[in-house]
């Protein structure tokens, strides 16, 4: 890894500053972190491990059909969310995901599922609208 992030900087060192930026923003910390990754596994040397490793469930508890009904839960929010984007674009979609998921999925309150809404709204704008300018394209029924 390190020498692949070493490789990526390289290449980005006659690079115009936009566009190198991504690059370099994560290959520096990705070549320092695979750099002292292999350091202290040269350090450490050869440590028998005698534990067993990690069996990863997922949940014994749950029945097949509740697990069913909760993934087909979650692929229709993230397909809901998708349709929002493309129909009326991000900026817009982001609050009324937030909201529409508190409200319905989270049985929140009216008053907290709008507060978080617009706590969202207000976030992503200033960060990604106002701050960063990054142009988000309308949805297609403001282009129609």
């Amino acid at each position: 890894m390190a020498l692949a992030a070493a490789w990526a900087l390289v290449q980005t060192i006659g690079w115009p500053i936009k566009t190198s930026l991504y690059p370099r923003a994560v290959g520096i910390p990705l070549f320092l972190l695979a750099v002292a990754e292999t350091l202290l596994s040269l350090r450490r040397g050869e440590e028998k491990d005698d534990g067993e490793a990690l069996d990863v469930a997922l949940s014994q508890d749950v029945s097949p059909d509740v697990a069913a009904r909760r993934t087909a839960a979650v692929i229709a929010w993230i397909g809901g969310f998708y349709v929002a984007i493309i129909l009326i674009g991000f900026p817009r979609a982001i609050p009324l995901f937030v909201f529409g998921y508190l409200r319905i999925q989270g049985k929140e309150s009216w008053a907290l599922s709008i507060l978080l809404a617009a706590l969202a709204w207000l976030g992503f704008d200033l960060l990604f609208v106002r701050l960063l300018h990054t142009p988000f394209a309308d949805g297609m029924l403001w282009r129609f």
